[in-house]
C-alpha cells in the first residue's frame, strides 16, 4: 500500500475545490447540506447503510474493488450472532446504520465526507490490493497529547480524509467569520465552559458537523485551545 505526502495546505485546497464543484454558495454561507447528494453529483457511485461492526468500531467503508464485505444483522453483539456477506460494486460507500438511527447527523455527515475524500484522494493508494479489498475507516489512535498517531500508510490516509472532510464541511474563512459574529467576550466572561460548549454546539449545527469535529476544527484554526485534560476548551484570544 502506498500513500502521498500531501501538506495540510494541499488538502485544504482540494477540499475547497471539491466544495466549489458541488455548490459555490457553501464557500460564503453555511447552509444545510445533503452529503449523499454530494456522492451522487461528484462521484456517481453506489452507497448503502449496514451494521459494519457490532460495536461501532468502524463507521464507514469504501470498496475500491468489486466483491463483498462482511456486515452484521444487529448493532450489538448477541451470542451466536454471525456476520454475513454483502456484495458490493467498485466504488461503493457503506455507512454504519447506527449513524442514521441515533440522531448522529453531524457524525454521519463527517463520516460520509471522509469516505468521499478517500475516493477523491486515495484510489491509487489501493491499486495493488487484492480483489474484494474494501477500506474500513477505523477510529484513530491518539498520543498522550491528543494528536493522531501517524506511523503507517493507513494512518496518513485516514488523517488526509479526515482533514479534507473537516475543510469541506467547515471551510476556514467561513468558520472564522461565523465565530467572530457569534462569540461574545461578555457572555464568555460570565459563563466560561457552558458558553463555549453552547457556542460549539450552535456552530456544529450551522456547519452540518458534529460538536467533536467542530471543537477540533476551532482548535486547529487556533481559535480555541484545550485546557487541562482536553475536556474543556477556552478561546485563544479573549
Amino acid at each position: 500500500m502506498i500513500y502521498y505526502s500531501y501538506s495540510k495546505t494541499q488538502l485544504e485546497k482540494q477540499a475547497l475545490e471539491t466544495l466549489a464543484s458541488y455548490d459555490k454558495q457553501l464557500l460564503v454561507k453555511p447552509k444545510q447540506i445533503d452529503v449523499y447528494d454530494v456522492i451522487e453529483k461528484l462521484l456517481d457511485v453506489p452507497y448503502d447503510w449496514k451494521y459494519l461492526t457490532p460495536n461501532q468500531a468502524i463507521l464507514g467503508a469504501t470498496a475500491f474493488n468489486p466483491g463483498y464485505i462482511w456486515a452484521w444483522p444487529e448493532p450489538v453483539y448477541r451470542e451466536g450472532m454471525l456476520p454475513y456477506k454483502v456484495p458490493v460494486e467498485k466504488g461503493t460507500i457503506l455507512i454504519d446504520s447506527t449513524l442514521t438511527e441515533r440522531g448522529n447527523i453531524g457524525r454521519e455527515n463527517f463520516t460520509v465526507m471522509h469516505e468521499v475524500f478517500h475516493q477523491v484522494l486515495h484510489k491509487e493508494c489501493f491499486r495493488n490490493e487484492p480483489p474484494n479489498y474494501a477500506h474500513f475507516s477505523k477510529n484513530p489512535e491518539y498520543d498522550s497529547n491528543g494528536h493522531k498517531k501517524l506511523k503507517t500508510a493507513i494512518d496518513y490516509i485516514e488523517f488526509q480524509a479526515n482533514h479534507c472532510a473537516a475543510c469541506f464541511l467547515m471551510p476556514r474563512d467561513l468558520v472564522i467569520e461565523t465565530y467572530g459574529k457569534m462569540f461574545s467576550k461578555r457572555s464568555y466572561g460570565v459563563l466560561k465552559e457552558i458558553y463555549i460548549n453552547n457556542l460549539v454546539r450552535e456552530m456544529a449545527v450551522e456547519f452540518n458537523s458534529s460538536e467533536t469535529a467542530m471543537k477540533y476544527r476551532l482548535d486547529n484554526l487556533n481559535i480555541l485551545r484545550k485546557v487541562g485534560d482536553g475536556k474543556y476548551y477556552e478561546p485563544v484570544n479573549v
